[in-house]
């Protein structure tokens, strides 16, 4: 932490459900996965950091949820949807998804504080040990609260008092001079107005955060890159017995080991030191392979491979 920017021009919005959305369209394709990747019709309108909402994609785990972009590919319309988590689907992804980009409303902050509440220390020591002893509770992500002037026509401040009144869940943006974008699910908890003889009409905000603040880097800049692995099965389709490749394709890291469930009866196998690996279906029908990274001693999310038709 050598680096220093000045909070001047730090720009900070809060997203308006009840103005028209900036962006809708429709996504193509995603992979089953975490995170899950997905191809947008058009990402003209989109970019790193901006919150998603995902409806009619026939994935419970995506749909009616907001996403924020990470990993933006403008040639190939495809992003990273951060904190998804696809994996355990198993129903083709309908053509019929949609995305929509809500509109935001700036809140012109004088100054902001996070305030992030530290983890509870839970005492587990008993009269058999040597010293205290605890674990970690839960952590509460806290509070955002800042300062702004008042002004009872404008519109923005307007979408605040509703954001107040309806008690709902939505996304504040702070975006650095620099170009980062911190992301945070809030709900808007309470807004009180001063003010006094020879005062601006003044306000102050208190947002109770909701889940995991999201940090986007600005462009140019690279982030550690997250492990990613997808699973290829070649011949798709055949005459039994069907011998198949199953070719492991990672990027952010290499695993230790891959855990292949074939999905046909047979044990689930140990993949180490390559990242491709034969096997025979022998009875006719549809297989799916599960595959499992070990990263770093740490099992991921399971991938699952292209299904396989044997006739």
């Amino acid at each position: 932490m050598k680096k220093a920017i000045s909070a001047q021009n730090t720009k900070m919005y809060i997203e308006n459900l009840t103005a028209a959305p900036i962006a809708t369209g429709a996504i193509e394709s995603a992979s089953a996965s975490a995170p899950v990747y997905a191809v947008f019709d058009d990402v003209s309108k989109l970019k790193a950091g901006v919150p998603v909402y995902i409806t009619g994609s026939g994935w419970p785990s995506l749909d009616n949820q907001e996403f924020v972009l990470q990993d933006l590919n403008v040639d190939a319309k495809s992003a990273a949807l951060y904190g998804s988590d696809a994996s355990g689907e198993t129903e083709d992804f309908s053509d019929l998804a949609m995305y929509q980009v809500n509109a935001f409303a700036d809140v012109c902050a004088r100054t902001y504080t996070i305030n992030q509440t530290p983890a509870t220390s839970i005492d587990t020591t008993t009269l058999c040990d040597d010293e205290k002893t605890s674990l970690v509770g839960f952590r509460d992500p806290g509070t955002l609260t800042f300062d702004f002037f008042i002004d009872p026509t404008d519109p923005d401040y307007l979408a605040l008092l509703d954001a107040y009144d309806d008690g709902e869940e939505r996304m504040f943006e702070i975006v650095y001079r620099n170009g980062a974008v911190r992301t945070l699910p809030v709900i808007v908890q309470s807004i009180n107005e001063t003010g006094g003889v020879d005062q601006a009409v003044a306000g102050s905000a208190t947002l109770k955060i909701t889940g995991a603040p999201i940090l986007t880097q600005p462009p140019g800049a690279t982030p550690p890159e997250q492990y990613s692995v997808t699973a290829a099965a070649a011949p798709a389709t055949g005459a039994a017995p069907l011998q198949i490749t199953l070719t492991m394709t990672e990027s952010g890291g290499t695993a230790s080991k891959f855990s292949v469930d074939w999905k046909d009866g047979t044990a689930v196998e140990d993949v180490v030191g390559v990242t491709s690996k034969t096997h025979d279906y022998t009875v006719a029908g549809s297989y799916m392979a599960d595959v499992t990274p070990t990263v770093g001693g740490v099992a991921k999310p399971v991938v699952h491979a292209n299904a396989v038709t044997v006739t």
